[in-house]
């Protein structure tokens, strides 16, 4: 803990110390503040200080917003990012329809970024439908997360195609939750074959 706040203490310290150059240089030392508001955000969520978590990482995506009107194709992956930090900050707060919608909105981002290089950022994008597919089912909405999981499912297999070792396992998890969103739609003939894949992939 006191190891956090060390470090809670020094990224406080660099944002102050941006603000300044951002005042003299915006175009030069936005994506240095942006970047570390990100990484305040992590910090203090790590300390289950959520609120305070959010107001950073919101911020955050203020600033990268702004860099994206400008440069979108530097700055569209650091925004997707941080709107899926943002996604997990709100489910702490348990502001679930706010985080459907911003995990959404990543989403959004990262498929586009998907169809320009998809080696680099199809991971990504499988991670995000993989939670929003949870929190979809967590919200009753199960037949969205069906279809969003198995969405994640698809692209988790190219990826095992490539990279076995690395992306197995994500495979293996995400085939456990299709298990449990086919309970709860009560289709207990295709939740058979979804467990037995995932217990083979164990």
């Amino acid at each position: 803990m006191n190891w956090h706040k060390e470090s809670l203490g020094t990224t406080e310290e660099s944002i102050t110390l941006f603000q300044s150059l951002v005042e003299k240089n915006p175009a030069l030392y936005t994506p240095h503040l942006a970047h570390q508001l990100g990484n305040l955000g992590i910090q203090l969520s790590d300390l289950n200080r959520h609120k305070e978590s959010l107001g950073a990482t919101e911020e955050s995506i203020t600033l990268y917003q702004s860099l994206v009107e400008k440069n979108p194709a530097l700055y569209t992956p650091y925004l997707a990012g941080q709107l899926g930090n943002l996604g997990i900050q709100l489910l702490d707060l348990n502001q679930h329809k706010e985080l459907l919608g911003t995990t959404e909105e990543s989403i959004t981002l990262y498929r586009s970024l998907v169809e320009k290089n998809p080696t680099s950022y199809t991971p990504y994008l499988a991670c995000q439908l993989s939670n929003l597919g949870i929190w979809l089912s967590d919200l009753n909405q199960h037949k969205e997360s069906l279809g969003t999981t198995e969405e994640s499912i698809t692209l988790y297999q190219s990826l095992v195609e490539k990279n076995p070792a690395s992306y197995t396992p994500y495979l293996a998890h995400q085939l456990g939750n299709l298990g449990i969103q086919l309970s709860d739609l009560n289709w207990h003939e295709e939740l058979l074959g979804t467990t037995e894949e995932s217990i083979t992939l164990y």
